[in-house]
């Protein structure tokens, strides 16, 4: 929890200083290059220790990894926003990074031997990072005014749709960090599945990944906002079935609890990637208000904003979730366990997030930029760089 908190400090510091480097290699690419090695060292520090691992190793460890995360996804991210201009394309682009994604955390989690993922990064992080600076090149930015800091800051909080993004991120953190948390006790205290509970953690990225084009497609055919709300609310229809398999299933028939559990973490696994394709996408088209109103290009610390309060609520959501099953009498030492802790264990994996999840969902449908309104938008901002120019 402390070591996510640094990003605190250092995401809307990356995020600012990103967008107002200006050297012949690029904006997003002298950030990328700083934040590779580290990336590299600390992999290696984490997953091969050389000697004896003390909680402060970890700290420190740890947030050297998350600094090295935040130099290189803070700009590739912003990297992206600016790629692609129109309301669909910049879905694409959202859509196609998190199928690679998903498939480096499948790859990641497929490995098994826990040395390979500190030498797989020492590997490829340095051969994608030199396939990206030789494939993909970067817009210039538009020749327009800086805003200071603090008035920044101020346009930041009052732009509308913005809002409405972040506090549906905030939501959906804390859903998400309390349920990730507590899962892999869900799975083996709860529900009895105990080995065969990897397999339900497989489905759901596969089904990531399959799910990415469908999200695009809807996010095109109607508007992204909706289809966000659509994926929103088949996940927590498909969990809200977990309390019934947990309370009735499993004492019936305990021999049908994992397939019930692989149909919800199938709909939920598709459901999953509208999030990081829809939401991204639509922070991109938030970047041109941004820029209406700061008169500056500021994508980095838009989405260093987003991800600085998205990691506040993820410590947040574990720091509570942990507790309150300890001051609930859970012990996962233990092979038996009270009606009460397994209930408090149901209340913290399922019905927290739900109610989170429900008024996300709920925030994100009242967006208001449709496609239309971004075209309308779009073609204002080039209207005014030009002039500006």
């Amino acid at each position: 929890m402390i070591a996510r908190l640094s990003d605190v400090v250092t995401d809307p510091l990356i995020g600012l200083l990103s967008d107002k480097t200006k050297t012949r290699f690029g904006r997003r690419r002298p950030w990328i290059v700083v934040g590779a090695p580290l990336l590299v060292i600390s992999s290696l520090m984490l997953f091969r220790p050389p000697g004896e691992v003390t909680n402060l190793y970890l700290l420190i460890w740890i947030s050297a990894i998350y600094l090295a995360f935040t130099l290189i996804a803070i700009p590739y991210i912003a990297w992206g926003t600016e790629i692609a201009g129109d309301y669909q394309d910049r879905s694409r682009v959202t859509g196609t990074r998190e199928v690679f994604m998903q498939l480096g955390l499948l790859i990641a989690i497929s490995i098994g031997a826990i040395a390979w993922l500190g030498w797989s990064t020492v590997l490829f992080v340095p051969l994608c990072m030199l396939w990206l600076f030789s494939s993909v090149g970067e817009p210039p930015r538009p020749a327009v005014t800086s805003v200071p800091f603090g008035r920044g800051i101020w346009l930041v909080l009052k732009n509308g749709p913005f809002r409405i993004l972040l506090i549906a991120s905030m939501f959906g953190a804390l859903a998400s960090s309390v349920g990730m948390g507590v899962g892999i006790l869900f799975f083996e205290h709860a529900l009895g599945l105990g080995a065969q509970a990897p397999l339900l953690i497989l489905v759901t990225f596969v089904c990531a990944i399959l799910g990415a084009p469908l999200w695009v497609y809807l996010g095109g055919r109607m508007s992204k906002h909706r289809a966000l709300g659509y994926a929103a609310g088949a996940s927590i229809l498909a969990f809200a079935f977990v309390p019934l398999i947990v309370l009735w299933l499993k004492p019936a028939s305990p021999e049908l609890v994992l397939p019930a559990m692989l149909a919800v973490v199938t709909v939920q696994g598709l459901a999953s990637s509208a999030g990081a394709i829809l939401g991204l996408s639509i922070l991109a088209d938030i970047a041109d208000i941004d820029m209406l109103k700061s008169g500056e290009p500021r994508a980095a610390f838009l989405v260093s904003f987003l991800g600085m309060v998205r990691k506040i609520f993820e410590a947040i959501g574990i720091g509570m979730a942990l507790p309150a099953l300890a001051w609930a009498g859970f012990d996962p030492k233990m092979s038996t366990h009270s009606d009460r802790a397994i209930d408090a264990l149901l209340i913290v994996y399922c019905v927290v997030p739900l109610i989170l999840s429900l008024c996300s969902m709920i925030v994100i449908w009242h967006y208001p930029v449709s496609r239309e309104r971004q075209a309308r938008l779009s073609a204002l901002l080039a209207r005014r760089i030009a002039r500006r120019v």
